[in-house]
C-alpha cells in the first residue's frame, strides 16, 4: 500500500509539473523575477539611497535590485557594452573589512575571506594575488581598492581578475527620528574572466555616484 501511495504521489507531482510548464508557469516566474530585479530606474534610485546617489550614472550601466540573501543588502549594476558587473554589498555590522584595512595593507590577509563572503556563486578562489592598489575619488567619498587575480578552484584552468573596494555611508532609509543615521561599510566587488576585466569601467561608475 505504501509503495502504491508513493507511486501515486510521483504521478501527481509529474502531472502538476507538466501543467506548470504547459500553462506558462515558467514564463510567469521569469516575468515576476525580472519585474523585481529590474523595476523602473526611479524606483531603484530611491531604494538605493543608502548606498549613494546613482542618478548621474550613465545609462550604459543597467541598475538592478538583488534578492537579499542572508540578510545582506546588495545593489547590482551591469555595464551593458561588455557585460561587466559591479556589486555593492552592505556588510551591516560585520567587521569583515573596513576602508582603513586598505591603508594599513591589512586587506592583504583579509581579502580571501572577504571575497568568499561577498561573491554571488558557489565558486571557490585559490592562488589569490593582489596585483594593484589605488583610490577612486568619487563625489564626496574616497574609495580605496585593490585589484586581484585568482584561480577558480572548482573550475579547471579558470582565472578571474577584478577589484575589491570599501567605503562607509549612512543608512538614511533606516534612520530614526531625531537620531543620526547609522553608518555601515559597503563593499564594492567587480570581476571578470582573466584579461577581460576593465578597471576603468568600475572607476567611471563610482565617480558618477554621489556619496
Amino acid at each position: 500500500m505504501g509503495c502504491l501511495k508513493s507511486i501515486v504521489r510521483k504521478i501527481i507531482f509529474i502531472a502538476l509539473l507538466i501543467a506548470f510548464f504547459f500553462f506558462g508557469g515558467c514564463d510567469f516566474v521569469v516575468t515576476k523575477y525580472n519585474e523585481f530585479t529590474c523595476p523602473p530606474r526611479e524606483e531603484l534610485l530611491e531604494q538605493s539611497k543608502d548606498f549613494g546617489d546613482f542618478s548621474q550614472v550613465s545609462s550604459d550601466y543597467r541598475l538592478t535590485r538583488s534578492l537579499n540573501i542572508g540578510g545582506y543588502r546588495k545593489f547590482n549594476s551591469e555595464y551593458l557594452p561588455t557585460g561587466q558587473k559591479i556589486t555593492i554589498i552592505d556588510l551591516k555590522d560585520k567587521n569583515i573589512i573596513t576602508p582603513n584595512d586598505f591603508a594599513t595593507k591589512k586587506i592583504d590577509s583579509k581579502i580571501d575571506d572577504a571575497l568568499n563572503f561577498t561573491k554571488d556563486s558557489l565558486i571557490t578562489f585559490e592562488n589569490l594575488e593582489i596585483t594593484g592598489r589605488g583610490t577612486i575619488y568619487a563625489k564626496g567619498k574616497s574609495i580605496p581598492y585593490v585589484n586581484f587575480k585568482a584561480d577558480i578552484k572548482n573550475v579547471p584552468f579558470k582565472t578571474v581578475e577584478g577589484m575589491l573596494g570599501a567605503y562607509t555611508s549612512a543608512n538614511i532609509s533606516k534612520a530614526k527620528k531625531n537620531k543620526p543615521a547609522e553608518q555601515s561599510v559597503k563593499v564594492v566587488l567587480s570581476m571578470r574572466d582573466c584579461k577581460k576585466y576593465n578597471q576603468q569601467i568600475s572607476t567611471n561608475y563610482l565617480k558618477a555616484v554621489k556619496f
